[in-house]
């Protein structure tokens, strides 16, 4: 493997494990451990880890934001299999809640034998539900506050009070543990405070770059969500931790996993 490849693929571990030592990444990688500290070293000079003795963390940005292209592009196996899990919890009559997510996206067509009420605060999720006649699509209104097109603010936090769903489908930045659930904005989280006291059961739907992080706005306790759907690459200490406060994890299979290591 040539160096540029194998650091991307060092990085890779990082974000998903948060820490990796010397000996893990020279049996992962099948080199020497001086190959390992030369990668560690540019890495880390770039800015993209942190050195420890025997190895290394991920740097954690508190205001950690996904571009559109990593929405696109990152994790898509594992979030096309948290999309098919979620569904398996959708009946027919249902309303719920699907806000603005790559994972509310490609749950969108797997729904169309539901006969079901959605409510978004998303432009492109009320776009793709318009297709679909089975299914009666109600927008929030307020302002579009972000690049995904979602409608955010305090117009959109005062429709929302008018509702009330059997479920709602909750993507975040973050869920660890000690800290809870947590989003890259104000705006978001305070959206998301309102939508979890007008749920009956508030389902999280965070594939694994998401498990142990923690980001900048808190949005509750993780006792205060019913569910947690995620995908095998997960941490699973993190997971175990989660499901100690009393939420229900679901752990998805993918049956093509590229990322598996």
């Amino acid at each position: 493997m040539i160096t540029e490849a194998r650091r991307k693929k060092i990085l890779e571990m990082i974000e998903r494990e948060g820490i990796v030592n010397l000996q893990q990444l020279t049996e992962a990688f099948d080199v020497s451990i001086y190959t390992i500290r030369r990668d560690l070293t540019d890495l880390e000079e770039k800015g993209l880890l942190k050195k420890t003795h025997g190895g290394a963390t991920r740097i954690e940005k508190t205001k950690w934001i996904p571009s559109m292209e990593e929405g696109k592009s990152e994790a898509l196996e594992e979030k096309k299999a948290i999309a098919a899990k979620a569904i398996e919890f959708i009946e027919n009559g249902d309303t719920i809640m699907l806000m603005g997510s790559t994972i509310g996206l490609f749950m969108i067509p797997m729904m169309r034998d539901k006969n079901i009420t959605v409510v978004t605060n998303s432009l492109d999720v009320a776009k793709e539900l318009s297709h679909i006649d089975s299914i009666e699509t109600i927008v929030i209104g307020g302002r579009i506050k972000n690049y995904k097109g979602n409608i955010l603010g305090s117009r959109a936090v005062n429709d929302l009070r008018n509702y009330y769903f059997d479920k709602a489908f909750i993507p975040c930045a973050g869920i660890k543990d000690d800290f809870g659930i947590s989003t890259s904005t104000i705006e978001s989280a305070d959206f998301l405070k309102t939508l979890m006291e007008c749920t009956k059961k508030n389902i999280v739907i965070a594939d694994y770059r998401k498990i142990g992080r923690i980001t900048f706005s808190k949005v509750c306790d993780v006792q205060k969500i019913d569910m947690l759907i995620t995908d095998e690459n997960a941490n699973k200490e993190e997971l175990h931790r989660i499901s100690k406060h009393g939420v229900k994890v679901e752990v998805t299979k993918m049956l093509h996993n590229s990322n598996k290591r």
